[in-house]
């Protein structure tokens, strides 16, 4: 639903499920055709154990430019704990190229060190 303001809206996406943890990705943009949308990741731990060093490294191809705001903290508590981070994405080719990203997600569990990766292309045709 689009808001009073008249910004669009766009549906949460989920960017990674695995191993207990899960990452939600919200959008927002100033205006439609603004070249600059606002990710709002959310890492979900499900797990019965925290997950320390907990970190989010983020790759985009050329034709996009991000920055990374800091993450809400580095420990993803257990049982439903959540961090938050926010990136600015802004698609040069906006139009003909659409947004692309890779999430290299590492932590420790239980003293054992923990790497994903995943691609995450599965964004709203409209961004």
């Amino acid at each position: 639903f689009d808001q009073d303001d008249g910004k669009p809206s766009y549906p949460t996406t989920t960017a990674f499920d695995k191993g207990g943890v899960k990452v939600l990705f919200d959008f927002d943009k100033a205006d439609a055709s603004s070249l600059t949308t606002t990710v709002m990741a959310t890492f979900k731990n499900s797990n019965a154990d925290p997950l320390s060093d907990f970190a989010c490294k983020v790759a985009v191809p050329k034709h996009l430019q991000i920055v990374i705001g800091p993450p809400s903290s580095s420990t993803l508590r257990p049982n439903g704990g959540t961090i938050t981070q926010t990136m600015n994405v802004t698609n040069l080719n906006k139009g003909s190229k659409s947004l692309k990203i890779r999430l290299m997600i590492t932590y420790k569990r239980d003293g054992k060190s923990i790497a994903e990766q995943a691609d995450v292309a599965n964004f709203p045709d409209s961004l």
